[in-house]
């Protein structure tokens, strides 16, 4: 009886033990006639494959075209959207998701060590607006209102909820006239530039210390990039100035009138994300992303993300490249949040972030099949019936 109960305990703690161990999801090969792996910027072409595949394993991009191993292309579930072109997903530079009274503090200009983590909500109605318009990452920016508004986020959306991928990636400052406030300092450009200033000095010289200090010497390091609300001449006088001060290569947000200062943009290594753009703006307006790009000065949009599509089409009609117009929805914005090693491409290791277009998303007659985030369809159809064959995997295109 002893010997009995024995071989029952071992039995059942055995059988504890395999329903505690968790089993393994099964691969998914998605197929396409077309796969833009990553978009090159400039010159820089693109690395696309012909009759290709992804293998998608865990949520993220294990193996690409002809690198896939031929026992896992066959044990595999495939999935094989045809003619149609697979492409990084979108990435939304900076948003507030619509909360910007909640991603800011409305007391103290001057909060840089806030984390806008702290204010997202997986279950914000916004959210469901992302993957619809293609975009599968975002960086969660704090509110134009602070002179310093904290640390910025990245995260992803999903079919039921988002989530973030890196709670504490840059720090976000403004000198707009959103920061300027009537009722608390600073009230002017001048009182923004002096706060910002001071407090620089404060954190070089290590004199005084504290968490606020503490992020600013992250910025002058390197550590985190730093993004900048400015739109005037002005604005983005001051913010340069501050960046060559205490050396830094800031990220500007909005820019308007940064065509007024392409070479001393391009002389600080600046970025710029340009809000969205529309048909009846200025032809200057327009034509800015050419600018920019003929300057050496990298661009991204951000804004409604329902018209980023309309955005890169409309810079490519006034004088932008198809290709750098691509990777200002992908590849640029996610260098500027320093994810390009997540999000923006479809190299092995990155997430299997990718939309899935009937032709090129920048004709914007291009029907819109499919947006995957995280290796799971987060809006549009996956062929009703999944192929059971794999593709002759070629390649083309360049790196």
């Amino acid at each position: 009886m002893q010997i009995l109960n024995q071989r029952r305990t071992t039995g059942a703690l055995l059988l504890t033990a395999l329903c505690a161990t968790p089993i393994a999801a099964q691969d998914v090969l998605v197929q396409a006639s077309k796969i833009v792996v990553a978009f090159g910027a400039g010159e820089t072409k693109s690395t696309t494959l012909e009759n290709s595949a992804l293998l998608i394993r865990d949520g993220k991009i294990a193996f690409v075209g002809t690198d896939i191993p031929a026992e896992a292309r066959r044990a595999a579930r495939v999935i094989d959207y045809g003619t149609a072109t697979i492409s990084p997903g979108f990435v939304l530079a900076a948003t507030t998701l619509g909360r910007d009274v909640d991603l800011g503090e409305g007391a103290i200009a001057f909060t840089p060590d806030l984390r806008t983590a702290e204010a997202f909500d997986p279950w914000l109605e916004q959210l469901e607006q992302l993957a619809p318009a293609g975009v599968t990452a975002f960086g969660l920016v704090p509110s134009a209102r602070n002179v310093a508004g904290g640390i910025g986020a990245v995260g992803k959306p999903g079919k039921e909820r988002g989530r973030l991928l890196a709670p504490e990636v840059f720090v976000g400052f403004s000198v707009s006239s959103a920061a300027r406030n009537q009722e608390r300092q600073p009230t002017s450009l001048m009182g923004a530039h002096q706060m910002l200033r001071e407090s620089f000095t404060e954190a070089r010289d290590g004199v005084k210390v504290g968490p606020d200090l503490a992020v600013l010497r992250q910025v002058m390091s390197g550590q985190r990039p730093a993004f900048f609300y400015a739109d005037t001449f002005a604005e983005i006088n001051a913010v340069l100035e501050i960046g060559a001060s205490f050396n830094f290569a800031p990220v500007i947000l909005g820019a308007g009138e940064s065509d007024r200062v392409l070479k001393k943009l391009a002389t600080r290594g600046a970025g710029v994300v340009l809000n969205t753009l529309n048909p009846k703006m200025r032809r200057a307006e327009l034509e800015l992303p050419a600018k920019l790009t003929k300057a050496g000065i990298p661009f991204c949009f951000a804004g409604r993300p329902e018209l980023l599509r309309m955005s890169a089409a409309l810079a490519v009609r006034y004088g932008l490249s198809r290709n750098t117009a691509s990777a200002a929805l992908t590849r640029t914005p996610s260098t500027f949040l320093g994810q390009q090693a997540n999000v923006g491409a479809l190299r092995s290791g990155c997430g299997a972030d990718f939309v899935v277009y009937q032709g090129d998303f920048l004709d914007l007659g291009a029907r819109h099949i499919a947006t995957w985030v995280d290796g799971k369809l987060a809006h549009g159809t996956a062929p009703k019936r999944s192929s059971k064959k794999t593709r002759t995997i070629n390649s083309a295109g360049g790196r």
